[in-house]
């Protein structure tokens, strides 16, 4: 923790900037994470709050930072990224809305030890288990997603032991475990597929897949559960219309699936 150099030539608010930098820097806090509140931050520095958001506020205004109202001040990511839904839609709610049938195959389910930068981000406790879920959906036989799910189990003790060939994460967390799922933060990245990923979704070594990954939160703000996916390039596309005008981002989106 940080011990504020009171007699010291740098400010305060500076020295906390320096800090926050090198939380980030290290990883203890990583692209997407949401910082604490003001007041906790102030109360965890032992520093006035209006000292505190004088820090947040200049590094929002180098991109550092990025605040969203109602929600918090998180680590802004490294690259550009644009907004492409206004709905929090988990890919199995397109699919049966659209009357596409697919199956889940699980490759892996159990409680494990994250890494740093996910323990971050779910807010877990360090060193303790996580549940780790990992699947495959097919249309028609054919891989088109692959997905690594890691919940905070803190909110859903038990959901280690859910057959998830079965049942739906999404519809688990929220019928099974009673819990609001307020919110989500999502990015698309396009990429080469990896060995591993080329297999799993039985296409070729360096294929093109869409990665997303995205960080879900319940509707009183924790963070419960983080995702990596990687979609088969030529079976997904996200198409959207924009309107130029007093409000910015986007009216309507539709994921556009494509069977191969």
């Amino acid at each position: 923790m940080l011990e504020i150099e009171r007699t010291g030539p740098l400010l305060i608010y500076q020295q906390i900037i320096d800090w926050m930098r090198q939380q980030i820097s290290s990883g203890i806090w990583p692209e997407h994470f949401r910082l604490p509140s003001e007041i906790d931050l102030a109360d965890e520095l032992s520093v006035s709050r209006g000292t505190v958001r004088k820090a947040i506020s200049q590094m929002i205004d180098e991109g550092i930072l990025v605040s969203i109202h109602g929600k918090g001040t998180f680590v802004a990511s490294s690259t550009l990224e644009q907004p492409l839904a206004e709905q929090l839609v988990a890919f199995s709610e397109a699919l049966i809305e659209r009357n596409i049938p697919f199956t889940t195959r699980v490759l892996r389910q159990e409680l494990v030890i994250p890494e740093q930068r996910i323990a971050s981000l779910l807010a877990a406790t360090p060193k303790t288990n996580v549940f780790w879920l990992e699947r495959v959906r097919s249309i028609r036989q054919n891989p088109i997603a692959y997905f690594i799910n890691i919940v905070n189990p803190k909110h859903c003790q038990g959901i280690e032991s859910v057959d998830f060939t079965k049942y739906r994460l999404f519809d688990t967390l929220e019928t099974h475990f009673k819990l609001e799922l307020g919110w989500g933060q999502r990015t698309f990245q396009a990429q080469a597929a990896d060995e591993h990923v080329a297999d799993v979704l039985n296409i070729t070594f360096c294929d093109p897949v869409m990665y997303m990954e995205q960080l879900l939160y319940l509707r009183e703000g924790q963070p419960i559960e983080y995702s990596m996916v990687w979609y088969r390039g030529a079976s997904f596309r996200v198409s959207s219309m924009v309107k130029r005008g007093e409000i910015r981002g986007l009216n309507k989106n539709t994921l556009i699936i494509e069977p191969s």
